[in-house]
């Protein structure tokens, strides 16, 4: 079975995983995703990102190398 999505993948901002928002879109364009989500750490974990990082994924483009 071939899988389409991943619905679970933290970023650098969650402290403890090694990849960046950009590195996400550019690998799961590689491997033929249609959907990813960046599930990082809310305010209440330890490791959690500055809640600017939340508001800033806004920003971020809906649809990035076809994914």
């Amino acid at each position: 079975m071939r899988h389409l999505t991943d619905t679970h993948a933290h970023s650098v901002a969650s402290t403890h995983a090694y990849s960046t928002i950009e590195e996400y879109f550019r690998a799961a364009s590689e491997k033929g995703l249609q959907l990813f989500s960046i599930t990082d750490h809310g305010p209440e974990m330890p490791d959690s990102p500055h809640p600017w990082h939340f508001g800033n994924m806004r920003v971020l483009p809906r649809l990035r190398y076809g994914v």
